[in-house]
C-alpha cells in the first residue's frame, strides 16, 4: 500500500487534483474568452456541481472559459476553490441544455466553413472543471481553429482514485459513443478524437464497440485520432485495433520514455512499457499509426504525462512551424513528418523522434 501511494503522488505529477470550481461571471471581462461544450456521465451531486457519481444518461453543456491575461505557456492554474480570474482559469459561464437537438443547434452556431470538431476524452485524476481548463488551454495555446468538445466521464478528481477510474473508464463508454454520435449528426464534417492517458483506454474501447457494430464507422466519420501519453497494455491495444474494420488516418500517438505516470503504471502491472511509453515499435509495424516520440521535452508539471499539450518547448516548435499544430488536428496525414528530429518507417507505422531544433 505504502508503494501504491508514492506511484500514484507521482502520477499525480502529470494530473491536476482540485474540486469543481465555481462559476464567475465577471471573469468574462478579464481574461481571453474559450467557448467549450461539454458532454458528461457525471451525476449532479446535492450541492448542483458534476461531481464523482455516475450517471447512465449524457448530460450536455455549453461553457465559457476564462484564461487568465498572464500565464506560462502550457500551464493551468485554477485556484482550487477560491479562483482568481486574473491568476486562474475559471469557468466564466455554463448553459445546461434540456435536449441534444438544442445542443446540435449550438454546435452549428459555432461552426466555422470547414465544419471542424476536437472532441477531447481527459485521463486520470480529472475533476469536471479539470477536462474543460485543459481543452480551453490547448485550443488557446495551440491557437485551434475547431469547435471544442470535452467528454467529461466520471473520475473521482483524486490521486488515490485510481482503481475508480479505471472502472468509471469503462463505465463511460456508451457515453463517448453517444456523444460522437451526436456531434455527427449536428452537421460535423470533420471530428477530431483527442484522448490522454486513461482516457485513451476508454476512446479505443468506445470506438472497438462501435466497430463491432458497425464495421469502417470510425474511418468514416473520424478524421483523425490522437492518443497522448495513452495508458494502454500494449496487447490490449493490437486486441482492440484489430476490431477496426481500417483505422482512421492519421492515427497519431504521442509517447515518452520520461514520462513518469506511465512508468509507474507500467511497474504496477509487471510490464516494461505502456503504450504511450514504448520504445521499439516493430510489434505495430503493421498498423498505419505515427508515433511521435517527445522525451526530449519536460512538461510544465514536470511529470512528463502531457508534454504533448504543456511544454512550453515544444508548443513553441509546433507554433513556429505555422499550421504544423493545426495539422496534427485536423485530419492531415503524414503532418508528424514535419516535425525536426530522426524518422524510422518500419512498413505502416512511422516514429519521430523529435529533438529540439535538430535536423531529420
Amino acid at each position: 500500500m505504502r508503494w501504491f501511494i508514492i506511484g500514484a503522488l507521482i502520477i499525480a505529477g502529470g494530473c491536476s487534483n482540485r474540486t469543481d470550481a465555481p462559476v464567475l461571471p465577471r471573469a468574462l471581462n478579464i481574461g481571453d474568452n474559450q467557448t467549450v461544450f461539454v458532454g458528461t456521465t457525471r451525476k449532479l451531486d446535492e450541492t448542483g456541481v458534476y461531481g464523482i457519481g455516475r450517471s447512465r444518461d449524457l448530460q450536455l453543456l455549453e461553457l465559457e472559459i476564462s484564461i487568465p491575461p498572464k500565464r506560462t505557456l502550457g500551464s493551468i492554474s485554477d485556484g482550487f476553490d477560491k479562483p482568481n480570474p486574473t491568476k486562474d482559469f475559471v469557468i466564466a459561464a455554463q448553459n445546461r441544455f434540456a435536449k441534444p437537438r438544442d445542443f446540435q443547434t449550438a454546435l452549428r452556431q459555432s461552426y466555422d466553413a470547414q465544419r471542424e470538431v476536437t472532441v477531447f476524452v481527459h485521463g486520470y485524476n480529472y475533476s469536471f472543471s479539470d477536462s474543460s481548463f485543459r481543452l480551453a488551454q490547448l485550443a488557446h495555446d495551440l491557437e485551434l481553429p475547431s469547435t471544442m468538445v470535452s467528454y467529461s466521464w466520471p473520475s473521482r478528481g483524486h490521486v488515490l482514485g485510481y482503481e475508480y477510474d479505471s472502472d468509471s473508464a469503462l463505465f463511460a463508454r456508451d457515453g463517448l459513443q453517444e456523444l460522437l454520435q451526436t456531434v455527427k449528426a449536428s452537421g460535423a464534417s470533420s471530428i477530431v478524437l483527442v484522448a490522454h492517458s486513461m482516457g485513451g483506454n476508454l476512446a479505443m474501447e468506445t470506438l472497438r464497440q462501435m466497430e463491432i457494430k458497425e464495421p469502417g464507422w470510425s474511418a468514416e466519420n473520424l478524421s483523425s485520432v490522437v492518443l497522448i501519453s495513452p495508458d494502454i497494455n500494449v496487447d490490449v491495444f493490437l486486441s482492440q485495433a484489430r476490431a477496426f474494420k481500417k483505422l482512421p488516418e492519421p492515427f497519431i500517438v504521442f509517447k515518452s520514455r520520461a514520462d513518469k505516470a506511465l512508468k509507474f503504471s507500467a511497474r504496477l502491472r509487471w510490464e516494461e512499457a505502456r503504450l504511450g511509453s514504448v520504445e521499439d515499435i516493430s510489434e505495430f509495424a503493421h498498423l498505419p499509426i505515427e508515433f511521435v516520440d517527445v522525451t526530449a521535452f519536460t512538461d510544465a508539471g514536470g511529470g512528463n504525462h502531457f508534454t504533448a499539450g504543456s511544454s512550453p518547448a515544444l508548443i513553441a516548435l509546433l507554433k513556429s512551424a505555422g499550421r504544423l499544430d493545426r495539422q496534427f488536428l485536423s485530419g492531415e496525414t503524414g503532418s508528424a513528418g514535419l516535425l525536426p528530429g530522426r524518422k524510422r518507417v518500419l512498413r505502416n507505422a512511422t516514429q519521430i523522434i523529435v529533438s529540439p531544433g535538430s535536423d531529420r
